[in-house]
């Protein structure tokens, strides 16, 4: 049988023109059974056979990028596409060995003057899976995998890198941008920065274009007490902050020296993933400019500084976020506190506080230890991913949901009124 399947699918596959071909996400679930899927997928092509060919390679490609509804609630298989393990998978025909069944065609009509073609298969997702962590890609940890959290979209995060700022300078988005346009040396050591992130694999930001083309008044207030990092944490569209400095300093001896300092933070809490410095060395005036200084500074720089960013991301994912949270009874309420019932359920609210932490922590890593009648301290791990809708898990969704929580237990009577401060969330029951 899987000889006639290799024959078919190596005889349609020479016919056709892959540079031409656009896959569909037209693909359904047939049934499930273990590690085995049958899908139906439609394609269009100018001939049946391309069409059918085609739609076979449409179905995996649904179940990488798209989802299947049915599998897995829809959720795509591959958390960050790379578009070299794709262009491998297909050209090369690998696709072919994870299909355990006959490839048949179910059904074709005409479309204009091309023809769609539905194709019937089943594919091993339990071996397909294996050959995407052979291959490192990083897989939607909905999918169950012992290893996801090493391969969620957490672990190829999206790096947005900023300028490094002098307090004197101020602390907004509009110092940043004055900084870059007063230094040829900071500007270009963005962009090298941003291309040594981007080579190693990871999305990065335009933090440049972010500036020039925002239009939001908030992007651009100079009136903010807020200090840069959290501005930066609750503003800039990334999962972690890289702060880039380049410092070009000439010394009595007319030598000239670039400082490169680098930090990465986890942009949710501020968390410290890795900082360094690194000197370009010593150059005569003239003899150099301020980019070959940046370029110099850079070469200095190893493979374990970008290690350490992603081993330390990679415990965050492992671990949790730990956010600390402070609940407080408002002066005015004398008729209830921490020690009582909810006044909702009539359920010890401190038990099923505890509860409710248990199951939202990662790991169940949590402390509410410290707390009094009108005062609670709690330390929570909160996960990164949310395995079950298939998608990230921010300290604002978490916030909701302590909020929606709390509105169930206190009822009408009272209020929770939440405040995020970078790593601490402080909460007032009025």
């Amino acid at each position: 049988m899987t000889r006639i399947i290799l024959s078919l699918l190596f005889g349609l596959f020479f016919c056709t023109n892959l540079s031409a071909e656009v896959y569909s996400t037209d693909a359904t679930l047939v049934s499930q059974d273990d590690n085995i899927i049958t899908v139906r997928s439609s394609a269009v092509a100018d001939k049946k056979k391309d069409a059918a060919l085609l739609a076979a390679k449409s179905a995996f490609h649904t179940l990488f990028h798209a989802g299947i509804e049915g599998v897995k609630d829809g959720t795509p298989m591959v958390a960050v596409e790379r578009n070299d393990y794709d262009y491998r998978f297909f050209s090369e025909s690998r696709y072919i060995n994870y299909i355990t069944s006959e490839v048949k065609t179910v059904g074709d009509k005409k479309v204009g003057n091309k023809v769609r073609v539905t194709v019937q298969l089943s594919i091993n997702v339990k071996s397909l899976i294996a050959d995407l962590q052979h291959n490192n890609m990083s897989i939607s940890p909905s999918w169950g995998v012992a290893s996801a959290k090493k391969s969620t979209s957490a672990l190829n995060p999206t790096i947005v890198i900023v300028p490094g700022l002098k307090a004197s300078k101020g602390s907004d988005f509009q110092a940043m941008l004055e900084a870059i346009d007063a230094s040829e040396a900071k500007k270009y050591a963005l962009d090298k920065m941003t291309g040594e992130f981007t080579k190693k694999g990871y999305k990065t930001r335009n933090f440049v274009s972010q500036l020039r083309n925002s239009k939001k008044d908030e992007m651009m207030r100079t009136e903010s007490q807020s200090d840069i990092n959290t501005m930066i944490v609750q503003q800039l569209p990334g999962d972690i902050i890289v702060t880039v400095d380049a410092a070009v300093v000439t010394d009595a001896n007319n030598q000239m020296e670039c400082q490169l300092s680098i930090s990465a933070v986890e942009s949710q809490t501020n968390g410290n993933l890795a900082s360094a410095t690194f000197p370009s060395g010593k150059y005569y005036k003239g003899n150099v400019s301020e980019s070959e200084l940046v370029d110099y500074a850079f070469k200095k720089i190893k493979a374990d500084f970008f290690n350490q960013i992603k081993t330390s991301f990679e415990a965050m994912v492992s671990q949790g976020r730990e956010v600390y949270v402070d609940m407080t009874i408002s002066n005015s309420i004398d008729d209830w506190d921490f020690d009582q019932d909810s006044p909702s359920t009539g359920d010890n609210f401190k038990d099923v506080l505890d509860e409710w932490l248990r199951s939202h922590a990662q790991n169940s890593v949590y402390d509410m230890s410290n707390n009094t009648d009108k005062y609670i301290h709690m330390t929570v791990n909160i996960p990164l991913w949310n395995v079950e809708r298939g998608r990230s898990y921010t300290l604002s969704n978490f916030s909701s949901d302590l909020k929606k929580f709390l509105k169930t237990q206190l009822g009408d009577g009272y209020k929770a009124s939440v405040t995020a401060q970078g790593q601490k969330l402080e909460i007032m029951i009025q």
